[in-house]
């Protein structure tokens, strides 16, 4: 609880008139997000499930995690597949894409000190505080990846989230290895032995912060 304590806490703003309170501290370990009652926030609107998603605090950092809903849970109009590590400005849309709530962090510098960082008013990568230069195609995935951090990521989705279309394998398998293989190739010119991305054969990709140790 001391970490708790100690850890500047972030909030939640309502950014509809449907949504109560207006304003919400995270004090926390864990805030609900429904049409219920009993949740902490409450969103009066029919394509929001009565638990809807969840806010969990893991240290100096924000989850936000869909609770099985009805119509999906939604950061900055793009659905989520998994937990979500929330950036400071990040809009939460329930049921819909458009933003109900805007998580600010009162010092985001505390969430952002992880080893790969996303600056979302710059648009930048940065890894160890190294800003990284990367092609559309790379920069795409990485972020795909980034906003999934730790979940898997099929070879079907990275290929949508690079080209914008469905995957054909016939077709772009050996594109997809080549945007993954030039990625890792960048994350390791910025830091040598960098290998930040995991491969699942015949499933697709996993980002983490820091290289998986072995069992």
């Amino acid at each position: 609880m001391a970490d708790l304590e100690q850890t500047p806490m972030a909030r939640l703003v309502a950014l509809s008139d449907d949504v109560s309170p207006a304003e919400l501290l995270l004090s926390g370990a864990e805030h609900t997000l429904g049409r219920a009652p009993g949740c902490d926030i409450v969103v009066r609107r029919q394509t929001v499930s009565r638990l809807h998603a969840r806010i969990v605090r893991e240290g100096p950092r924000y989850v936000l995690r869909d609770a099985g809903s009805a119509n999906g849970t939604f950061v900055n109009g793009q659905s989520i597949s998994g937990p979500h590590l929330l950036a400071d400005a990040d809009a939460i849309g329930l049921g819909a894409a458009g933003g109900l709530l805007r998580f600010l962090d009162p010092d985001p510098t505390v969430v952002s000190s992880a080893r790969l960082r996303f600056d979302e008013r710059s648009q930048r990568f940065l890894l160890n505080g190294q800003q990284l230069d990367l092609p559309p195609g790379q920069f795409k995935l990485l972020l795909h990846l980034y906003r999934h951090l730790g979940e898997l990521c099929s070879r079907e989705v990275c290929a949508q989230a690079i080209w914008g279309r469905d995957y054909d394998p016939g077709l772009d398998a050996e594109a997809l290895d080549r945007v993954v293989s030039n990625l890792r190739a960048a994350l390791r010119r910025a830091e040598p032995g960098a290998d930040l991305i995991q491969t699942r054969r015949g499933l697709g990709y996993v980002l983490f912060e820091q290289p998986p140790t072995a069992p």
